[in-house]
Parts: C-alpha cells; sequence; structure tokens
C-alpha cells in the first residue's frame, strides 16, 4: 500500500529532527571565559564538520548544572572531583571522560601528612593534641582528605549538628587552618581560636589566619613553612609540595634552608615512609576533573569529545581544546594540564577510586537528604599558592 507524500514527508521530519536532537551536546559553563571557549570549540567543530553539534548554556554555579544536566536542559559539564561524587550522590549523574595529566591515567595527585623527620614519636593514629598545618579551610587537600580521614579512623567525632570546625579544634592541640575565622565559613564567629594559633600573618602581624597568601602558612607551600618552621608537627599537603620548592624553586629564606633528608611522610597504617614513596604512603588518590552526563548520554557524549580531541587535542596552530590561552583565566572548561580524555567505563565512583570517596563519604552527616544535601563541606573548591 502506498503512502500518501504528506506521510513519508512527516515520517522523514521526525526522523531527521529525532537525528539531530542525538547529535546535539549542550554544555553547561560558568563562567565568561568558559562559556566564550564553548562557543569556539562549536564554531571550529562546525568548521572542521565534525558529526554533532555543540550549543553553549549558562549555569549559575556546579549545583546549578548538575540541577540542568539531570532535567536535560544541558547534556554535560566539566567539575572538580567533590563536584562530581555530589553530582553522582545527590542528582544520580554520571561520568563520560575524564582528564589525564600523564596520558595514561586519572590521578591528580597524592594528599600526604608531611613532617619533620626528628619528631620521632609521631603517628597518623595518635594525633590528638598535636599540632597541624592546612593548606585553608575546606579545600580537599587541606580539609576534606585529612579531616576525613580522622573521623574514618575514629579518631575525631563530630556532633549530631555536624559541626567540624569544633571537632577539629577540639581534637589537634593547635593549628593553622587559613580561612576558618572568615565570616563565610564562620557567620556566628564560633570557631575555636586554637586553629589560627600556627598561623604567622604577615610581615606585619596582620591578615592572621586569612584565606590568602597574605597568610605566610597559607596554602601548600605556606602548610610546608608552617612545619619547616617548627610551628606544627604535621602538614597535609600534595606529594609534590616539597619538590616544588626546593632547588631553588623558592628563594624564601625558609624553602633555602630546607633539605629533603629534613622530612619524612606519614602514612595511614601508623608508620612513616620517605618523600619518594607517596605511592604506598598517603592519605587519598585524588582523581582528576571530568565531564559529568545522564547515564544514558555516557557514550554519547564520549564520542563527541573523542572526536573534537581527535581534531584540537594536540593542536599547536588555532583552537587548541586543552589550552586557555586568550581566556583570561586558566584551565578553562578543561585543565590546561590535559593530555587527553580518557573514557570513564565504569561509574562516577570508579573514577573518583575508593580512598577519595571514602573520604568524602566521611562529611555525610546523618539527617541530610537529597532535597537539602550537599552540607557545605562537600563543595570546596581547590586552593593553590
Amino acid at each position: 500500500m502506498d503512502h500518501p507524500k504528506g506521510y513519508l514527508a512527516l515520517l522523514l521530519f521526525v526522523l531527521v529532527s529525532v537525528s539531530s536532537q542525538n547529535n546535539l551536546i549542550t554544555w553547561c559553563t560558568v563562567s565568561d571565559a568558559e562559556e566564550q571557549k564553548c562557543m569556539d570549540l562549536a564554531g571550529n567543530a562546525t568548521a572542521r564538520n565534525i558529526r554533532g553539534n555543540l550549543q553553549c548554556v549558562r549555569g549559575q554555579s556546579p549545583t546549578d548544572c548538575m540541577e540542568k544536566i539531570k532535567n536535560g536542559s544541558a547534556d554535560a559539564a566539566t567539575m572538580y572531583p567533590d563536584e562530581i561524587y555530589t553530582a553522582g550522590w545527590c542528582y544520580g549523574l554520571d561520568v563520560a571522560a575524564g582528564e589525564s595529566y600523564n596520558g595514561a591515567d586519572g590521578i591528580n595527585y597524592y594528599v600526604v601528612a608531611l613532617a619533620r623527620r626528628s619528631s620521632s614519636d609521631l603517628s597518623l593514629l595518635e594525633m590528638h593534641e598535636r599540632s597541624s598545618c592546612h593548606p585553608g579551610i575546606r579545600t580537599t587537600v587541606g580539609w576534606t582528605v585529612p579531616i576525613g580521614f580522622l573521623v574514618n579512623t575514629s579518631q575525631i567525632s563530630v556532633d549530631e549538628q555536624c559541626n567540624f570546625p569544633h571537632a577539629v579544634g577540639d581534637f589537634f592541640g593547635y593549628s593553622c587552618v587559613p580561612g576558618v575565622k572568615d565570616p563565610e565559613h564562620d557567620p556566628r564567629g564560633n570557631n575555636p581560636k586554637n586553629l589560627c594559633e600556627a598561623c604567622i600573618g604577615d610581615e606585619n602581624d596582620r591578615h592572621i589566619c586569612a584565606n590568602n597568601p597574605r597568610e605566610r602558612h597559607f596554602g601548600e607551600s605556606g602548610a610546608l613553612r608552617c612545619v619547616a618552621e617548627n610551628l606544627g608537627d604535621v602538614a597535609f599537603v600534595k606529594h609534590t609540595t616539597v619538590f616544588d620548592n626546593m632547588q631553588g624553586k623558592n628563594q624564601e629564606s625558609w624553602a633555602m634552608d630546607l633539605e629533603l633528608e629534613d622530612l619524612k611522610l606519614l602514612c595511614p597504617d601508623g608508620g612513616e615512609a620517605t618523600l619518594f614513596e607517596h605511592k604506598h604512603c598517603h592519605l587519598a588518590v585524588v582523581p582528576a576533573n571530568a565531564v559529568v552526563v545522564r547515564l544514558e548520554d555516557k557514550c554519547r557524549v564520549y564520542k563527541f569529545l573523542e572526536r573534537v580531541q581527535n581534531a584540537f587535542g594536540n593542536a599547536t596552530q588555532g583552537f587548541s581544546l586543552f589550552s586557555s590561552a586568550g581566556y583570561g583565566d586558566t584551565d578553562v572548561m578543561f585543565s590546561d594540564s590535559t593530555q587527553r580524555l580518557l573514557r570513564v567505563v565504569g561509574t562516577y565512583t570508579s573514577w573518583l577510586g575508593p580512598s577519595y570517596t571514602t573520604m568524602l563519604q566521611a562529611f555525610e552527616c546523618e539527617g541530610f537528604t537529597a532535597s537539602d544535601f550537599p552540607p557545605p563541606s562537600i563543595f570546596w573548591r581547590h586552593v593553590s599558592d
């Protein structure tokens, strides 16, 4: 039986519409720079006749992008590891691709506990009343991982109000946690004062415990300095921190006087190791950033990213997928240090890895539900020197 021409035309229209919809990737951006780079990627992909169409939508925040992806008004967004956890745990999302900084795996860095070698009686399993140095409040290295470790090893217990600063203040003798007294993190001014006692401020004794470089114990190198100057027993830092501040890379006197043999790593089992043994002596392996999607879109989004990566991933001229040059910011859309994007076959938890996921789970206080989660402690961005 012959179909009327009008029916065939309608059928063709529907097929074309479905095909176009399947080829459309809507990317959620959270900054002017990211939105501009997304539009540039879309234009360059079209010019190269790369299959698939990219459009860009603006989100107000990472959580807004999660909501947009969940409800279908966006398809993908690049997120930090802690945001990936919340996207999966609270919004039912997954990851399609992850950044690789060495071309082989999705590891970003190791969080280690650093101490002076002369501190012979130190153990990560007996840190009560000891002193600690942290890069900053609500950072992955300086807060989420070390405090998560102490909670998971039952050294710290948190009250029903989930007041982590008070629990940490009660546990350590004194510390430097830059930003812990800032109104953003301490609106009522109740956070323990001893969390700032190992801080030193600037050269004029101002800005003590500030959440910026004016506090000289702020950031990765600041936490290292805190231990080097004998103001803290342990510093929680990235495994690269010592090497980033030695051999003339840091010209400050405290760094120039530092020797590798002066320091050691404290291991989670209570033992210790050299600075070069971070792969088996660390608190957590922190994964790289990844692209968050709905579960059903993992394959579709990855295939598009694979095509644009093949075209622009190693570009030395014109548009470059992993370069932020010209956008007035760093790590725009993807980290500048990315060598390639890896396909994520497993779930978001397999990308995050067991050690890091376990640390984040320590902040899932009882009483939180999907409607009011996450608590502020899950959404920290990373701090840099």
